[in-house]
């Protein structure tokens, strides 16, 4: 047991790092309670998923033609000054949702223009602070580091969606009031970037274009295969599997009878096992189950939506999305972390913000999904889901495996788990 604390939480030692990662809580808490909170606000605006695919296409947009340049800018400049314009600038952003809500002039469009702006955001400040952690800590703890920051966001994935549902359920608050909390958060993320250290800005001297950086970080993607493969399955599965809560406050009304109010006891179902599966193997990250493991939560995933699109009653849905949760957190952590492995330091922000567009992909998939529930029925859609991330799974597994017989490794790396053994 001793062993496996150590393994799970050596970043920890780290004091920058600790503050790093309890502003990256508070920042994921608020981010989780707006998924809730805006598909909420859009489903009881119009009735129809489509509108709630409408708004996740806000963030979508941005985050798809946004993430590559936040990257590369996160790569070239002082990530404590991005940080803390971004975060300032969600925060106000929450804080003028919430007000407009509250004066009853929320629309759709209003909406959509909101979730642009955090898309934005997220396109800047997600890169940099995946890739400060490789700059806080040494080598050989980045991926158990990036393994906690992963633990945190499931958190967030529990206390979030409560926090919304338990807001916008009590009359106190509701939608709008749930919107000043979020902006209220954000204020305590900025407190925390104040305790950290500035980070130095790449050096003028041989510095090239932004454009020229991107080509690069595709370059070095692409170059390494396990990494390439890692970057696309992310991507895919992201596509595919995570689509399922825009349908979730129809699926909710239409095939379980349920109120849309309850998305936030399914959502915290999945971050319950969520939190449990990423803290039990966080310590796996550098070691040689990770592929495996990373692959198995994919494949979890998948198995979890075929569940859920037969679900009869909302306890069999419940259990379904234990399940989902399961999956998704050892999917999501491993990949990360195996990102960064695989990467070269120098190019931490442009990978991590390449993999990210997966959320900008998964923005834009939802209003076909939307649409496709509207025509065809919500478990339908789920069942057409599932069997996307199945399909991406096997042949993940397949390529992989290939890799594995003809000995392909990262050029000009060596494996994480040697080097730690013979240090």
């Amino acid at each position: 047991l001793r062993r496996w604390r150590t393994a799970t939480f050596e970043a920890m030692s780290s004091r920058d790092y600790r503050i790093l990662w309890l502003g990256t809580t508070l920042a994921f808490l608020a981010f989780m309670m707006s998924w809730v909170a805006q598909s909420v606000v859009a489903f009881e605006l119009t009735g129809k998923n489509g509108s709630v695919g409408i708004v996740s296409l806000g963030m979508g947009v941005a985050s798809l033609t946004i993430a590559p340049f936040g990257g590369a800018v996160a790569d070239r400049i002082s990530k404590r000054r991005l940080l803390l314009v971004g975060q300032a600038l969600a925060g106000l952003n929450f804080f003028v949702v919430g007000l407009l809500i509250l004066a009853d002039v929320i629309t759709i469009p209003l909406l959509v223009a909101s979730t642009f702006l955090l898309g934005v955001v997220f396109a800047f400040i997600a890169p940099a602070r995946q890739a400060w952690v490789g700059e806080i800590l040494p080598e050989r703890l980045v991926p158990n580091g990036i393994a906690l920051t992963q633990v945190a966001m499931t958190g967030t994935r529990i206390f979030g969606p409560l926090m919304a549902g338990v807001l916008i359920a009590w009359p106190l608050f509701g939608t709008g009031g749930s919107y000043l909390v979020m902006g209220g958060l954000f204020v305590l993320v900025v407190a925390t970037l104040w305790r950290l250290p500035n980070t130095a800005s790449r050096p003028r001297e041989g510095r090239t274009g932004v454009f020229a950086d991107l080509a690069d970080g595709v370059r070095h993607v692409f170059a390494r295969p396990k990494l390439g493969l890692l970057a696309i399955s992310f991507i895919l599965v992201v596509m595919t599997g995570y689509s399922y809560q825009v349908v979730l406050p129809g699926y909710l009304e239409n095939a379980l009878g349920r109120d849309a109010k309850d998305l936030g006891i399914l959502v915290s179902a999945t971050a319950v096992t969520g939190l449990i599966v990423t803290i039990a193997i966080a310590g796996a990250a550098n070691s040689r189950f990770a592929w495996p493991l990373m692959l198995g939560g994919a494949a979890t995933l998948g198995v979890s939506m075929l569940i859920l699109s037969a679900a009869p009653n909302f306890s069999v849905a419940i259990f379904a999305m234990l399940l989902t949760g399961a999956g998704t957190g050892a999917f999501q952590m491993l990949n990360n972390a195996l990102v960064m492995q695989e990467s070269a330091p120098e190019y931490y922000g442009r990978v991590m913000s390449l993999t990210m567009m997966a959320w900008g992909v998964n923005g834009l998939a939802g209003l076909p999904f939307g649409l496709l529930a509207d025509a065809t029925g919500e478990r339908a859609t789920i069942l057409v889901m599932a069997i996307g991330v199945i399909v991406v799974t096997i042949v993940t597994t397949v390529v992989y495996s290939g890799m594995r017989a003809r000995g392909r490794v990262t050029p000009g790396m060596e494996p994480l788990t040697e080097a730690v053994a013979g240090d």
